[in-house]
Formats: C-alpha cells, sequence, structure tokens
C-alpha cells in the first residue's frame, strides 16, 4: 500500500521510547524537536513528526504514542499513560489534559486536524476521529468514554447509503458529560453542557443544557447558567475554603487559624527523626479596594482572592514567592509551591480552571 504505515511504531518505542527521559529529550533535540524546560517523557513514550514543539512542563506519560507532520505541545500539558495520538496536525494548548488511554486517529486525510486549546481536559477512555479536523475551545471538558466521529462511512454511496466526511467543532467552556456521542458536522456553543449518553448532531446554541438522543436543548439562560451575585459568590467561598479544610485534615495534615489566615502543616520524615512543612493560606473575598492592604499586611504562601489582583500586587507576590489565584480572572501565578497546586486541584471540583500567568 502506497499509503500505509505501521499500525504501532515498533522499531521507534526499541529504540527511542526504551531510553530515560533526560537521553530520550537529547536524542530528539538532535533530530530537530524544540522541547523545553523540565519535561518529562515516560519510559515507552514515542513522538514521531516533522516539526515538533513541546513547551515547559509538559509531561507525557508511559507507553503514549505522538504521530503527526506537525506536533505543538504548549507548557504544563499532560498526556496520560497509553495515549496515541495519530493525526496530520496536532496542537494542544497551554495547561490542557489528556487522560490514559486516549485514542486520537483512525480515518483521516492528509489535512486533518486536531486542535484542542488551553485548559482543556478529555476523560479516560475517550476515541476521537478527526477525519477532517476537530476542535475544541479554551476551557472545554470530554468525559470519559465519549465519541467524537468525523465520519459515517461503511456501506457504498453507490447503493443509496449515506457517507459523511465533517468537522466537529466545540466552542469555549463547553461541558461534554460521559458517553456522550457526537456525530460529523456537529457544532457546540460556548458554554453550553451536553448531557451523559446523549448523541449530538447538527447545532446546539451556546449557553444551554442539551441531553437526550438525539441531544435537544432542555435548559437555556437565564436558567442556564444561572445569575450569580457577590454576595453567593463569596458564601461559595466560604463554603468551598471550608470544605477543602477539612479534606486536607483528612489527609491528616495540620490545619489551623490563626489572624484570619490558616497555617497548614505536614509531618515529614527524615535520616534523623521527623519535621514539619507549614504552610500559610490566605482566602480573601474582600472588596477590591483593602485587597492590596489585606495582602501584604504578612507573610503568605498561598492568596486565593475572589476579587481581581491587579498587576502591581502580583509583582510583589511573586517577589515573595507567593503563589496568588485570582478567581475573577481564572488566572495563577507561573510559580508554584505543594499548597499551590493543592489548592488549584481542588478548585478544579468546582469547574474553577486557572491560567498560569508568568511574572513581567
Amino acid at each position: 500500500m502506497l499509503t500505509s504505515k505501521p499500525r504501532l511504531p515498533f522499531k521507534e518505542i526499541l529504540l527511542i521510547g526504551l531510553l530515560p527521559s533526560p537521553i530520550k529529550k537529547f536524542v530528539y533535540r538532535l533530530m530537530g524537536y524544540k522541547i523545553g524546560r523540565n519535561v518529562s517523557l515516560s519510559l515507552g513514550c514515542v513522538i514521531l513528526g516533522d516539526e515538533v514543539t513541546i513547551g515547559d512542563d509538559a509531561q507525557i506519560g508511559y507507553f503514549t504514542i505522538i504521530r503527526s507532520r506537525t506536533v505543538r505541545i504548549d507548557r504544563h500539558v499532560q498526556i496520560g499513560t497509553m495515549s496515541f495520538l495519530d493525526v496530520p496536525q496536532i496542537e494542544i494548548g497551554e495547561g490542557s489534559k489528556i487522560n490514559e488511554q486516549v485514542f486520537v486517529g483512525g480515518l483521516l486525510f492528509p489535512d486533518s486536524k486536531f486542535i484542542m486549546g488551553r485548559n482543556c481536559q478529555i476523560m479516560q477512555m475517550s476515541f476521537i476521529n478527526p477525519a477532517r479536523s476537530i476542535t475544541i475551545g479554551d476551557d472545554s471538558g470530554i468525559g470519559g468514554h465519549c465519541l467524537l466521529f468525523g465520519h459515517t462511512s461503511w456501506l457504498s454511496k453507490f447503493e443509496g447509503y449515506p457517507v459523511e466526511f465533517d468537522s466537529i467543532e466545540i466552542g469555549r467552556s463547553v461541558s461534554v458529560a460521559w458517553r456522550v456521542f457526537i456525530l460529523p458536522g456537529a457544532k457546540i456553543g460556548d458554554g453550553t453542557v451536553i448531557g451523559a449518553n446523549s448523541l449530538v448532531r447538527g447545532t446546539i446554541p451556546d449557553h444551554c443544557l442539551a441531553v437526550g438522543f438525539p441531544a435537544r436543548v432542555v435548559s437555556k439562560s437565564p436558567e442556564l447558567p444561572c445569575v450569580v451575585s457577590i454576595a453567593d459568590k463569596v458564601r461559595y467561598l466560604r463554603e468551598i475554603s471550608s470544605e477543602m479544610i477539612e479534606y486536607f485534615r483528612g489527609y491528616n495534615l495540620t490545619c489551623c487559624e490563626q489572624d484570619g489566615d490558616w497555617l497548614i502543616s505536614q509531618q515529614t520524615k527524615r535520616w534523623f527523626g521527623r519535621g514539619t512543612r507549614t504552610w500559610s493560606l490566605r482566602v480573601l473575598s474582600s472588596t477590591a479596594e483593602s485587597l492590596l492592604s489585606d495582602l501584604t499586611r504578612s507573610r503568605v504562601d498561598v492568596a486565593v482572592s475572589l476579587h481581581p489582583i491587579p498587576v502591581d500586587l502580583r509583582r510583589k507576590l511573586a517577589a515573595a514567592s507567593c503563589v496568588w489565584i485570582d478567581l475573577e480572572n481564572k488566572e495563577r501565578s507561573d510559580f508554584s509551591n505543594e499548597m499551590g497546586e493543592e489548592v488549584a486541584m481542588y478548585l478544579k471540583r468546582y469547574g474553577v480552571r486557572l491560567l498560569r500567568q508568568k511574572s513581567t
């Protein structure tokens, strides 16, 4: 076959995939790949492409295969174990994550594209076929066991059966629940929720809830999303913060309140006995006018603010090695520590996905 290729690149897995990550990165750089700092290429993973760019702090899991003419993986991207991405053009935006055993490929054309925006996530065991192209907007999530098919073809078109090849467009801040089937030509609008076990065809408008087989709109603005007042946001933040502290305590972290801050401690093992590590967490629901004085009154390791954090204050916090989280703008400092990562991960439970911002 003139256009065939091996199902799996066994030769590359044996020659390169089994190398340790530092040596593998060295080999790939010799091949002309652009690989950023602190990139982790796990055992067995292989990347094959003519133009390959991988941003800082990206992580690719065990025995994951990426095969494409053009590969662009941005900063802090995570691709889980035993995933297979085989598309002529692949773009994955900053902070996005593909879980374990996700397949992207199948029946393709030379110009097929898989484009995934920033802060997206695809859960495990999903099958994605970008026969023409599949585009996923920023902050969107695809549940596990989902099927996104860019083609419908099996029986002969000359015998009257439908054959279709078309793109799929998923907007920004879209939530696709588990076990959803999306057909070629589907377009899902920004801020829309697709219920579990639904079949999506045609166009689903912005900011609505669609469920069923086929999916139909059952709720839309102002019911979804509902209007949230400042008082509601303050209450949500307090409830989530209290729940998060109990969560930490459930993992044997000591949490005590002192002068409005939370001091969170962990017992650590050392060569000669035990030690203690302590982080200071400050959660702010104050107004923007009092934000500056609140954040600078004492040293803090992690600061979570309901209101926007000004640029000058972000610089000061970064200089003080403080992780800041701006809930209003859904942004966080590029610098991090262990407690900052825990807080950011917990906020994801409530749909808060944060984009990292470099200090300027």
